[in-house]
């Protein structure tokens, strides 16, 4: 499963927000299918690759792919059978709600192990020039992110935003789900604030390691920068994003007990048709194996 989509797995928390990034269940079984071809756009959107580096990238997103839809999509769609149940009877309390979330997350750790080798081989394989086109671009891209989410957003754009990925899972607000949402974006520029100077931190901890990337331990400070990559975002990043669970926990629950039986039908029939798509991915690729 590539690092892009899954658009950067946890998103079903929204209804729980939505928890992985598969955009709309009508695609996504083809989003997955082409995911490696994906996350190869998106690293060439960072740094030109060879043919060779193109190729061994996508033999190691085939062997990540394979592996991940064997032993995670189950888990994904354990996940959402258990999700659909338990609203079932149209109640989600906020200790339910932080379980689920809390179990959504975990699904990011052995993710995040298993990309670290194919990470290393990528980045070790790096020209000199290539890693100053890698860094030139994270740093454009960081300027970019930082101008859309602070400097020229706006309460009514981070609402839209928010409203949107909402409606994905729950079908049209009412007016007091609607008052809920612009009531909580308006308290979230202090955490956008903090979580871009975390990104600026870790990017500057990323660009020092690729200038030591020579160092006998490079592959272990690599290893540590993605699974430790918290440690590299600042003192007020932790806090902010304990806060930030409780926000999004807080706002989950209060959309819900805002929302009507159309609300909870939708719901439910969003997490049905999702798992149903992972089922049939995780059989889909498990008989393909079979066949190889």
């Amino acid at each position: 499963m590539g690092i892009s989509c899954r658009p950067r797995i946890i998103e079903l928390i929204c209804l729980l927000l939505a928890i992985m990034t598969l955009n709309g269940c009508s695609s996504t079984r083809l989003a997955y299918r082409f995911a490696d071809t994906g996350v190869i756009w998106w690293v060439e959107d960072y740094v030109t690759l060879t043919h060779a580096q193109t190729s061994a990238l996508k033999r190691d997103l085939g062997v990540l792919r394979d592996w991940h839809c064997g032993a995670e999509l189950p888990r994904y769609a354990d996940w959402l059978a258990d999700l659909e149940q338990e609203v079932g009877d149209g109640n989600l309390p906020p200790p339910r709600i932080a379980h689920y979330r809390s179990r959504a997350i975990q699904f990011s750790e052995p993710l995040a192990a298993r990309i670290v080798p194919a990470a290393t081989r990528l980045l070790e394989s790096l020209s000199d020039e290539q890693v100053e086109e890698l860094l030139a671009n994270m740093r454009i891209r960081h300027q970019e992110t930082r101008k859309e989410f602070l400097e020229d957003d706006t309460p009514e754009k981070a609402a839209a935003r928010t409203r949107e990925r909402v409606e994905r899972w729950l079908g049209p607000l009412n007016p007091q789900q609607q008052v809920i949402i612009r009531q909580w974006t308006s308290e979230r520029a202090p955490r956008t604030r903090i979580w871009l100077e975390g990104r600026a931190l870790w990017q500057a901890a990323f660009a020092q390691l690729m200038a030591d990337r020579d160092a006998d331990d490079f592959r272990v400070r690599l290893r540590d920068l993605i699974l430790q990559h918290d440690r590299y975002r600042g003192d007020a990043y932790p806090a902010m994003m304990e806060a930030n669970i409780q926000s999004v926990t807080r706002l989950t629950h209060d959309l819900l007990s805002a929302a009507e039986e159309r609300h909870w039908q939708h719901l439910r029939g969003e997490a049905n048709e999702l798992r149903g798509d992972l089922v049939a991915l995780a059989c889909a690729v498990e008989n393909t194996a079979s066949l190889n």
